[in-house]
């Protein structure tokens, strides 16, 4: 294994080296161990270079001096050369290196004259090989100035006869120079392994951020330790998986005897929650290898099973070694989690998270795949179902209830459609169903069959209710494009409940002239917050005791394709009964929350607030606090100047709203009480509720010049609220003499038409601006 791992770092080294001689030659390559080997091949060239003119006086005067001076030094240059182009040095190189030195030492004039080249190549030659080979290669240097101290005085040319005890040293030198140079070899070594390992691991690290597929990411994971294993000689790792009474060999890299597919049990023990491990039975693995080896276990924590690699080497496991493999380890597991966290997260994107049907996103994308694929060969429907008298169940029984209705109506729905078919869930109690391979009688006879089974009573909390639905069947033609197939089925849809409900409807040309005015408005209401057809306006608070614009209150807007602009008192009672308020009101709060941003400050360091009114279907979500949080954190406003308008009513029927108004409140955000005094608990309102602002209704303020009662009560409220430190907003102002009333009582700020009526956002910057800034007078 020792040949087999260096062979293959040798061969990587290479590769990253220049790919022609000259290139080689003349250009330092990269890495320090090549680097090296580069400067130490020109320092025995020159070295060769500079000592070759010695030899004149003797190659001229002798043909066998001649002749192993050309010999040696043509000897030399190949057996270099070659070996720093090939990064490898044969056994029969340093041989020829040996025998080549001893011949230029004897077509010296000195028995010394080859020492320079002896210790140039015992620094160069000593870079390459293994600690064995720097061994072979004293004994054959050795054997090399003993040859020359013998051979010398054989050649007739020379006149004196060689130094024992200056060759003794140079022999000392010579073995003190290969085991300096081993040395140097083996830190350059193990620094150029570590950066190759750190290579490996930086370039698997960036491939695993674009990967997802867990099998994908244990492949090249596997890919990784095995070049992590060529870095460090004699490696052997194997990946086992536990499968209860063995281990199941999955994966194996470096050389072994025998490639095991199992191994006992016993080989290891786990210990700890996190499955680290120790090797307690190295026998079988030390067969399968066949040496004795040191053994490490690493866990494999994000496995579906149990698993590990046991790691193992001779004598001992560089410390760099193990953990770049529990690098690798580690990244393998955190892009596993990635995976896992994205496949997860792609599958909440499809999927409805209540009924578990696919989710409009996904309806639509597989309906784009179907109409495309069909169009031309036909056969492909689309059904609208929504659910009759649904808002009657989460008013009377709940909104949990509500939830189990839903979920019942999904499973009742599976049952009534084909595997093949998609079956989803819109939003709200709206579901819709795509069928393939189907005749306009087939898909007809699939929507009543789900009419039947809803109208079966779902039990909920061991009491019955009903809901029926009403469904509408279009049919795709040839060239319709998406969203007419889609809104073909919602007219025929809305078509069968406005015949009756509990209905199925083909859909044909003229339904939508046919169907009702009411029907059409509700269709349109449903439309309008994704169809940007909902403005923003603001009306100005005015704080009564400098006449500063303290904040605005948000008013939604419905710019009606026919109707023109219209104000809330036009259709937010049909978005409350229809479910479309949580479109409408989500919006609002989005859009006010990005233009209050935009807003200066009333005052040196006090910045205005916006005031947004909650419905109480709204505050009934379980994830009303998750938006209102992300519209925050999505526009950067700060929480404190978001301000959140109920009515006491709303709040005071549900325990799970009051919750979620304190789960609001501790991050910031303030709540106002709307209409205040016109409920039949406002005590108890200021009691149980993290209230900071109230706002006195207009009819009081209206009444309170003319009326006694109206002026007591709005007195009563205004000391009432100054007493447990709630602020106070009186609305409907339009005169001066109700202001003057109203600061006189105490209360704290005013909204009217005396200010400014509700307006869009570039008439509200610039009525800030006339009025300096947000000063009145």
């Amino acid at each position: 294994m020792v040949a087999v791992a260096q062979t293959g770092t040798e061969n990587r080294l290479r590769r990253t080296g220049s790919t022609t001689a000259g290139r080689t030659l003349w250009r330092r390559p990269t890495g320090i161990l090549q680097g090296t080997r580069w400067l130490f091949t020109w320092l025995g060239l020159l070295s060769l270079a500079v000592s070759v003119p010695a030899l004149l006086p003797m190659v001229t005067v002798s043909p066998l001096a001649l002749l192993l001076a050309v010999a040696s030094v043509l000897a030399l240059v190949g057996s270099w050369v070659y070996g720093f182009l090939r990064q490898q040095v044969p056994f029969a190189l340093e041989v020829v290196d040996a025998v080549a030195l001893t011949a230029f030492a004897l077509a010296g004039p000195v028995p010394s004259a080859a020492a320079p080249l002896i210790f140039a190549a015992a620094w160069l030659r000593t870079l390459y090989g293994s600690a064995w080979r720097s061994v072979a290669r004293g004994v054959l240097y050795s054997a090399a100035i003993v040859a020359i101290t013998a051979l010398w005085p054989l050649l007739s040319a020379h006149a004196t006869s060689p130094d024992w005890t200056r060759q003794a040293g140079t022999l000392s030198i010579m073995l003190l120079t290969i085991l300096v140079a081993g040395q140097l070899r083996t830190g350059l070594q193990s620094h150029d392994w570590a950066i190759e390992r750190d290579k490996a691991l930086t370039e698997t690290g960036a491939r695993l951020l674009g990967i997802t597929d867990a099998a994908q990411i244990r492949a090249l994971a596997w890919t990784t330790a095995t070049e992590l294993g060529e870095c460090t000689p004699g490696l052997r790792v194997l990946k086992v998986v536990s499968t209860g009474d063995a281990l199941q060999v999955d994966a194996l890299t470096g050389d072994f005897a025998t490639q095991p597919s199992t191994l006992p049990a016993e080989v290891l023990r786990t210990t700890g929650s996190d499955q680290a491990v120790q090797i307690v039975r190295p026998g079988p693995l030390n067969d399968a290898v066949g040496a004795t080896l040191i053994w490490v276990g690493v866990p494999l924590t994000e496995q579906d099973e149990d698993a590990w690699l046991l790691v193992g080497a001779p004598k001992r496991i560089p410390e760099g070694t193990i953990t770049s493999v529990r690098s690798l380890v580690n990244q393998v597991n955190l892009a596993l989690r990635n995976s896992l966290s994205h496949h997860q997260l792609t599958a909440q994107a499809l999927r409805d998270t209540l009924t578990g049907l696919d989710n409009r996103l996904s309806f639509t994308n597989q309906l784009g795949v179907q109409l495309a694929r069909h169009n031309a060969s036909g056969g492909l429907h689309v059904l609208f179902l929504d659910l009759d008298d649904f808002k009657d169940v989460n008013d009377q029984m709940g909104h949990r209830a509500g939830d189990t209705v839903l979920t019942e109506v999904a499973d009742r729905l599976r049952h009534c459609t084909r595997p093949q078919d998609i079956c989803a869930r819109l939003g709200g109690d709206e579901f819709a169903v795509v069928l393939t391979g189907t005749t306009d009688a087939a898909a007809a006879a699939i929507a009543q069959r789900m009419v039947d089974s809803l109208a079966a009573p779902i039990i909920v909390n061991g009491r019955p209710c009903r809901v029926g639905a009403s469904v509408g069947v279009a049919t795709a033609i040839p060239d319709i494009d998406l969203d007419e197939f889609v809104h073909q089925a919602d007219v025929a849809m809305y078509t069968a409940k406005a015949n009756g409900k509990g209905q199925v409807q083909l859909y044909q040309p003229g339904l939508l002239q046919n169907e009702s005015t009411l029907v059409s408005f509700e269709r349109q209401l449903g439309r309008a917050a994704g169809g940007g057809e909902l403005v923003v306006h603001y009306q100005p608070i005015v704080s009564l005791t400098d006449l500063h614009c303290t904040g605005a209150e948000a008013l939604v807007r419905w710019q009606h394709p026919e109707r023109g602009l219209l104000r809330p008192a036009e259709f937010i009672p049909l978005a409350e009964s229809t479910g479309a308020i949580l479109g409408v009101g989500a919006f609002v709060l989005r859009r006010a929350c990005t233009d209050a941003v935009t807003w200066p400050e009333s005052r040196p360091g006090v910045p205005m607030t916006v005031q947004v009114n909650v419905s109480a279907r709204e505050l009934e979500s379980d994830h009303f606090v998750d938006s209102v949080l992300w519209c925050l954190a999505d526009s950067g406003l700060p929480a404190e100047r978001l301000v959140l308008e109920l009515t006491e009513t709303v709040v005071l029927e549900s325990i799970a709203a009051v919750e979620r108004l304190r789960t609001l409140v501790t991050h910031g955000i303030q709540i106002a009480i709307d209409d205040f005094g016109t409920g039949y608990s406002s005590l108890a309102t200021l009691r149980s509720l993290p209230i900071t602002v109230v706002k006195l209704d207009a009819s009081f303020v209206a009444g309170a010049l003319s009326n006694s009662v109206d002026h007591t009560v709005v007195e009563a409220i205004v000391q009432m609220t100054a007493k447990l430190g709630i602020s106070t907003i009186a609305e409907g102002v339009e005169r001066l003499d109700q202001q003057e009333l109203l600061a006189q009582i105490g209360t704290d700020a005013a909204q009217g038409h005396l200010y400014c009526q509700a307006v869009p956002l570039p008439e509200l910057r610039d009525w800030l601006a006339r009025v300096d800034r947000g000063h009145i007078s």
